[in-house]
């Protein structure tokens, strides 16, 4: 009986030591990173990177759209970690297929990324023309310069010659004579983007017969981030008179950062509802973010709300008491919505602006503010619709908004662009200070959130990207962060004892706050 009992237990372990057998997976090599370098007449040059080694041989099988039976192979010779080749002989004016492929222990693998490709014009044989180098460099307005090189040069009609950046023309000046027998010509233009390799074209008698990438490098005054880890909570704090409260699970609760300690000095009723994680502070009160009222119109039941939609909280830490406070009446029996809702204090006042939707008759950026004689919100002013933001901020008692404005191209609406305004207070209305990008080129990010940074004012586009507007001169600068965050979560901004505070770890345990600074 015992030899029988070892004997399945022997058993049972050679079962489990099988099933625990680890297969070994073998990762194929895959292309990424695919870009065109240049188009020309006859010309297609491009790179590609290979996730890893192992591959036998490496290159790009292309043919003629309206032909693919008619398929070439070339293959690629490899610098450091860049594979690099030239398709020539090509047709002018004609669209290719490139597909790169990889072989793989006898196999062929093809990139899932196919690149269709049309070949410019003929060029014309009474100049030529080459990039010497193929980096732009841009400074802190967006000013960049480039350099393109020729023989007879100098021929050329100018107004028959055209340097395009999207659909930007670039301005050139006249050629001047090298010493190597060739011309130069200075090209330079505005580039809105953050570093990165984009397409110029040439144009020449109305036909383009060359596409160049560039590679475009930031050499403006380079203004830094750094990042210092608190122990402070990770969940969104409110600041009142220099000391730092939190509110959640039915709760709120004093933070001691000396001590890193909370301490529960109120209940939050259930009638209060959900607290909202942004918020701003005037005296002893703290003010909440609006939000809309969880019911519809019409009711057949008696309305709770008197027909008001939207409603915020405040609390009052002297007293350790909650109000609510009810606006936004439209009586709309039309589908409608809410959003860009937003929330400042500006010449101790606070103001919460939101936008109402209606689906048959457009938008209403609408802006309320607390009267403290009455106890309430109420709404004073609306302000002009192609403008879209939450973020409105105070530096020495005049008020901004940062947002993005819909761009028009003889009378169409080709898009929207990062936007600074001046606002007066009184009534609402927008005065455009800086436009990011142009009609042809727009930048269409809008910022997450601002923040008053030593009278200028500090725009984050995310979690790791910043730019610092100069109120005074009027410029708009990119600030790049000596360490990123740990997690790509933008949880707000705020100041505590003249200090400067980025939430960018919201919710994680192992994250932090973050105290900013500017070098």
């Amino acid at each position: 009986m015992g030899n029988f009992s070892k004997y399945i237990c022997l058993l049972g372990l050679i079962i489990f030591i099988g099933a625990c057998k680890t297969e070994k997976i073998e990762i194929t090599p895959q292309i990424i990173n695919e870009a065109i370098v240049s188009i020309r007449d006859k010309k297609i040059s491009m790179t590609y990177q290979i996730s890893s080694l192992g591959y036998t041989k490496s290159g790009v099988r292309y043919y003629k759209k309206d032909n693919p039976s008619q398929g070439k192979t070339i293959e690629a010779f490899r610098t450091g970690d860049i594979f690099r080749l030239t398709l020539d002989e090509l047709d002018p004016e004609s669209t290719y297929i490139l597909i790169p492929f990889i072989e793989y222990n006898g196999n062929i693998v093809e990139s899932e990324q196919k690149k269709e490709i049309t070949t410019t014009a003929l060029f014309p044989e009474d100049f030529t023309l080459f990039w010497p180098t193929t980096k732009a460099e841009y400074d802190e307005n967006g000013r960049f310069s480039t350099v393109v090189e020729g023989k007879n040069l100098n021929n050329i009609n100018l107004r028959d010659i055209k340097f395009l950046f999207g659909m930007d023309t670039l301005h050139m000046d006249y050629p001047i004579a090298t010493k190597n027998g060739t011309y130069q010509i200075n090209l330079t233009g505005y580039y809105p983007y953050g570093d990165g390799n984009y397409m110029l074209r040439v144009i020449y008698k109305e036909k383009e017969i060359i596409g160049q990438a560039i590679d475009f490098i930031y050499i403006g005054k380079i203004l830094a981030i750094g990042l210092k880890k608190t122990n402070w909570r990770t969940n969104y704090p409110s600041v009142c008179n220099d000391q730092i409260y939190y509110f959640w699970d039915n709760s709120v609760s004093h933070f001691d950062p000396e001590t890193s300690r909370l301490q529960n000095i109120a209940h939050i009723p259930d009638t209060i509802g959900v607290i909202p994680p942004k918020s701003v502070t005037l005296g002893n009160r703290i003010f909440f973010l609006a939000q809309p009222v969880s019911h519809i119109l019409p009711s057949l039941e008696p309305d709770p709300f008197n027909g008001y939609e939207l409603f915020c909280q405040s609390f009052q830490v002297d007293k350790r008491e909650f109000s609510r406070y009810f606006f936004g009446r439209p009586q709309i029996k039309e589908a409608h919505g809410y959003s860009n809702l937003g929330i400042f204090v500006h010449n101790n006042a606070v103001y919460q602006t939101y936008t109402l939707t209606l689906n048959s008759r457009g938008i209403k950026n609408i802006v309320a503010k607390y009267n403290p004689v009455k106890d309430k919100f109420e709404e004073i002013a609306t302000f002009d619709i192609k403008f879209s933001s939450d973020c409105f901020v105070s530096v020495k008692g005049k008020l901004y908004a940062l947002g993005v404005t819909n761009v028009f191209d003889q009378g169409f609406n080709i898009g929207y662009t990062l936007t600074i305004y001046a606002v007066d207070a009184n009534n609402f209305k927008l005065t455009e200070l800086y436009r990011a990008g142009t009609a042809n080129q727009t930048y269409p990010y809008a910022p997450a959130g601002v923040i008053n940074y030593k009278d200028d004012i500090l725009l984050a586009l995310d979690v790791n990207n910043y730019m610092l507007y100069n109120v005074a001169k009027n410029t708009l600068s990119r600030v790049h962060l000596s360490n990123n965050a740990n997690h790509m979560y933008f949880g707000g901004m705020f100041t505590y004892k003249d200090k400067y505070y980025l939430n960018a770890d919201l919710n994680f345990l192992e994250g932090s706050i973050y105290e900013m600074s500017i070098q």
